[in-house]
């Protein structure tokens, strides 16, 4: 349901769009220009072949050329240069369009070509080369009128599956916005009447393409002035038929520039379109981001066809919305985006019954032809959103209202950015793997950073000691063990891909560990050889004459190294009791206990740093999502 043709469209095919004077003053200034310089001419001349050039620009070309005859810089003709000839009549009309205003101020004062208001135009479609456009034109049209330029704007989108009534939908919707003050059952139309508006017809094959805007704003009021509504029909995203990326890139952009978003779907909430909804929440999400816009402000999943249990509207949807958000709270890590957006506040279901067989065959929507339960409700559905939809209007992150203007600028900023990225998935299935991968490697980013602080907090002689390789070993697994739980609970998507990626993961966190500790446990040996390590010399403490004098000599000859129990053992690379002889009693305690006192401050030091990078470990979170996008 949409309209019919996909390539660029005018605004109205009804409507003559003549040049403007804008135009032809750039046409004028386009024809005076000089094809050497590309400046205005300048004292034009005219040469045998008829064309025009600045006299001084012909002068050199005609200088560099060798023979007594030169060839047109246009059309090649051979020429002479005594038959070349000042041209005053195209000198004076030079003269005088030189005169007029510039583009610019011609734009700001005529005004433009009429537009006619009550249609849809095509905001985004594809080009011939099958990218994105955006027609900024059409654009400006609708969200740059002068009723609508500096006020609020809602715009209210529909997406979902292709042929499953959403622009039959927008239509009885854009009947009821035509008559906002009626508080009856006419706004409906009569019973026989045809439904019109967005192009719809019954079948299978798709008729929009791109995103469509109903180009006519409906005013509303709220409590700090007027709203402007408007109606947005979108591709559908799921449409086999047509480039996956780009039906992707349509329901993302539809999402970000909607600040009523209705996710139109056929009998239940489906595993594709859970899948989907994922999809097009990550890239709104991390597009609008640069661009402070919210991926979904409100969002009515609209079930059509519904059966079973027969309890319909927002009190069926609200339970059946309540069973689903239950269902995927089973398994969180499937469709995490999809569970955190129903569960929001913003998020309604409404449950509409099957429209009826009539209606389904036929190709005019007339109300005759709807079962009377489904009149009801898509009545009670068309007055639910008339009455709420002027308190949605477009915000950005910091809550703050958009005017039509503000909106504008921000869609045109973003049709850029979004012709230019590339999502890298055309499938749920791609974006999970997408996801795993790059979840993977930041894991492996994790460990790795992990492993040099150990390493930067290690070198130290005193530091190396206070942790034996065992316990390095012990400290290393168990932050091993915490990146694959970490890992475990942030995996979408169901097997065999999570097995792959966990085997891939531990093995590489396996590889860098053992790697690392081949390392370590030469660098623990050697460390203990430097410090003299010889246990039976003897343990000494850090106060007393002959104490403080082996103390000193120990540590003049190499380091102390504090244990655990907090003693400090000095160890000489000249042992023995002869040692204590070396430096004199009082001298020797002063020096042994300030220098014992410094290594173990030192050591001290370089553990808590240890400590407090564990700490930081502990505190990153791990639940940032890399850019999908490139």
């Amino acid at each position: 349901m949409g309209n019919t043709n996909s390539a660029k469209l005018p605004i109205s095919s009804t409507v003559p769009t003549p040049k403007s004077v804008g135009s032809m003053i750039q046409d004028l200034q386009e024809d005076i220009k000089c094809s050497i310089c590309l400046e205005s001419f300048i004292n034009p001349v005219s040469i045998d072949c008829g064309h025009n050039f600045c006299q001084d620009c012909l002068f050199i070309h005609v200088n560099n050329s060798p023979q007594s005859e030169y060839n047109c810089p246009e059309c090649r003709h051979l020429c002479r240069p005594e038959r070349m000839k000042p041209d005053a009549r195209l000198k004076s009309l030079v003269e005088k369009i030189s005169q007029f205003p510039h583009l610019e101020e011609v734009n700001k004062k005529m005004p433009t070509a009429s537009v006619v208001l009550g249609q849809p135009v095509q905001l985004v479609g594809l080009d011939e080369n099958g990218d994105l456009y955006l027609d900024a034109e059409a654009l400006s049209s609708c969200l740059e009128q002068e009723e609508v330029k500096d006020i609020p704007v809602c715009l209210i989108s529909i997406i979902g599956e292709q042929r499953q009534g959403k622009s039959f939908l927008l239509n009885f919707l854009l009947r009821r916005f035509k008559n906002l003050a009626v508080t009856d059952d006419s706004w409906m139309g009569q019973e026989d009447e045809p439904l019109t508006g967005f192009e719809w017809h019954p079948g299978t094959k798709s008729i929009t393409k791109g995103i469509w805007m109903w180009n006519q704003p409906f005013l509303v009021s709220d409590e700090n002035g007027k709203v402007a509504l408007f109606l947005i029909d979108t591709e559908g995203s799921m449409d086999i038929e047509r480039s996956k990326d780009n039906g992707v890139k349509f329901s993302a952009f539809s999402m970000l520039l909607s600040s009523y978003q209705i996710l139109n779907l056929s009998h239940r909430l489906k595993d594709p379109d859970l899948e989907y909804m994922e999809i097009f929440l990550y890239i709104a999400k991390t597009v609008g981001h640069q661009f402070q816009l919210k991926p979904i402000q409100h969002l009515d999943v609209l079930v059509r066809d519904w059966f079973y249990p027969p309890i319909y509207g927002f009190q069926g949807g609200q339970d059946y919305l309540q069973d689903t958000i239950q269902k995927l709270e089973g398994q969180p890590n499937r469709h995490p985006r999809a569970l955190q957006t129903f569960k929001s506040t913003d998020t309604s279901c409404y449950l509409m019954p099957f429209p009826g067989k009539t209606l389904v065959m036929g190709n005019e929507g007339t109300i005759a032809g709807m079962d009377e339960d489904f009149r009801e409700f898509l009545k009670d559905y068309g007055n639910h959103i008339a009455r709420s939809a002027g308190m949605h209007v477009q915000r950005n992150q910091e809550n703050k209202p958009l005017t039509g203007t503000e909106l504008a600028d921000k869609i045109k900023d973003l049709s850029e950015l979004m012709k230019q990225y590339h999502t890298g998935f055309s499938s749920p299935i791609e974006m999970a793997y997408t996801f795993n991968q790059n979840k993977n490697k930041m894991f492996q980013k994790k460990f790795k950073k992990f492993i040099q602080k150990q390493d930067k907090f290690s070198r130290s002689v005193l530091a190396s000691l206070r942790v034996p390789p065992n316990s390095m070993t012990r400290r290393l697994k168990e932050k091993q063990e915490k990146l694959l739980q970490q890992f475990r609970d942030s995996f979408q998507g169901d097997e065999p891909h999570r097995t792959e990626f966990l085997s891939c993961l531990e093995s590489y966190l396996k590889c860098e560990a053992n790697d690392f500790m081949e390392d370590y446990n030469r660098r623990f040996k050697s460390s203990a050889i430097k410090a003299g390590v010889a246990i039976g010399v003897g343990a000494v403490g850090l106060a007393g004459g002959a104490v403080g004098a082996g103390i000193a000599a120990a540590l003049l000859a190499g380091e102390a190294i504090v244990l655990g129990t907090g003693a400090t053992f000095a160890i000489g690379t000249v042992a023995g009791a002869s040692t204590f002889g070396l430096v004199g009693g009082g001298v020797g305690a002063s020096v042994g206990s300030r220098l014992g006192n410094a290594k173990s401050n030192e050591a001290k030091n370089e553990a808590k740093g240890v400590n407090e990078i564990e700490e930081e470990e502990e505190e990153e979170n791990v639940s940032d999502e890399k850019n999908l996008i490139s």
